[in-house]
C-alpha cells in the first residue's frame, strides 16, 4: 500500500499534472475510447525481459510504472515481487488498471509531473509509451524521483513484420494512418538521449536488448488489437469500417490451430540507463 508520507506528497504534486505540458490529444481520445480492447488484446511482456529487470533491481524495491495504461506491465512487475506504483494520465485507463491490478496504488500524473517523493524509486519503467513524451522535462522528472544509480527502463512490444509476411501486410495497412502521431518505429524518441542535458542526467549511451515474443491469439482478436491503437480508435466509423475490410482480407488465409488461433510474432525492445 502507498505510505502516508507518499500520500501527502501525491496530494502536493497532484495539482501540477495539468500545468505546462499536456497529454497528446490522439493518445487521450483513442485510449479512452478503446480501453477494454487495449486491456484484452495487448500482450504482456516476455518473461526473459521481466527476468532481466529482476536481475537489475533489489528484491521488493519501489518502482514507478509510468504511463501504466491498463496495467499490463504493472501486473507483470507485481508478479515479480516489486512494490509498484502506477502513474497514468488517462482516466479510463486508470479505471481499468484498478480492475486488473486491485490494491496497487494508481495515481493521476504525467511524465512531466510524477507525484512521488525525490529519490524514492529504484526504477521508472515506461512500457509502450515513451514515444508520446520523449523530451528533456520527462528525463529530468525521472531523474528527480530515482534513487542514486536507479534505472530508467523503456519497453516496447512491436509486431514483427520482419518475421511474418501477413504481419508485414497488416502493419502496412494500419500504419498508413499514423503519420501524424509519434511511434516507436519512427525512432524520434532516440533523439533526446543525444542531448548534453540527457548525458548530464544519465549514464549514456543506453543499453538495448531485444527479445522474441511470439504467442497464440484468437484470429478474431486481431482486429480488436488494431482498433486498440489510439490513432485507429480516433478515426471516424466509415474509415474504421474500410480498414476492417482490408484487415479481414489479410487475415483470411492466415493459418490457425485447432482453436482458431494464429501465431502472432512480436519483437520486444528493452532500453535502460542508470541515473548519474
Amino acid at each position: 500500500m502507498i505510505s502516508q508520507a507518499t500520500y501527502l506528497v501525491v496530494r502536493q504534486y497532484s495539482g501540477l499534472v495539468r500545468v505546462g505540458h499536456s497529454v497528446h490529444a490522439v493518445a487521450s481520445k483513442g485510449f479512452n475510447l478503446q480501453t477494454d480492447a487495449y486491456a484484452q488484446t495487448r500482450p504482456s511482456y516476455p518473461e526473459a525481459m521481466l527476468n532481466r529487470i529482476q536481475e537489475m533491481l533489489p528484491e521488493k524495491t519501489s518502482i514507478i510504472d509510468l504511463a501504466a495504461g491498463t496495467g499490463l506491465m504493472t501486473k507483470a512487475l507485481v508478479a515479480k515481487g516489486f512494490n509498484v506504483t502506477a502513474v497514468e494520465p488517462v482516466e479510463g485507463m486508470r479505471t481499468k488498471l484498478m480492475e486488473v491490478v486491485p490494491g496497487v496504488p494508481c495515481i493521476e500524473g504525467t511524465s512531466w509531473n510524477i507525484p512521488v517523493e525525490n529519490e524514492s524509486q529504484s526504477a521508472v519503467v515506461v512500457a509502450q509509451a515513451f514515444h508520446w513524451f520523449d523530451d528533456i522535462k520527462t528525463l529530468e522528472e525521472m531523474h528527480r524521483v530515482l534513487k542514486p544509480g536507479g534505472f530508467g527502463i523503456l519497453a516496447w512490444n512491436l509486431e514483427s513484420g520482419d518475421r511474418s509476411e501477413w504481419v508485414a501486410n497488416l502493419r502496412n495497412c494500419y500504419e498508413a494512418y499514423d503519420s501524424a502521431v509519434p511511434q516507436f518505429r519512427k525512432m524520434k524518441w532516440h533523439q533526446v538521449f543525444d542531448t548534453e542535458k540527457a548525458k548530464s542526467l544519465f549514464v549514456l549511451p543506453y543499453t538495448s536488448e531485444l527479445f522474441k515474443h511470439d504467442y497464440w491469439v484468437p484470429k478474431q482478436d486481431i482486429w480488436r488489437r488494431v482498433l486498440s491503437k489510439s490513432y485507429i480508435a480516433s478515426l471516424e466509423a466509415p474509415q474504421q469500417e474500410a480498414l476492417k475490410v482490408q484487415v479481414d482480407a489479410i487475415l483470411k488465409d492466415v493459418p490457425t490451430d485447432n482453436q482458431s488461433r494464429v501465431l502472432y510474432p512480436h519483437d520486444s525492445h528493452m532500453i535502460y540507463f542508470a541515473k548519474k
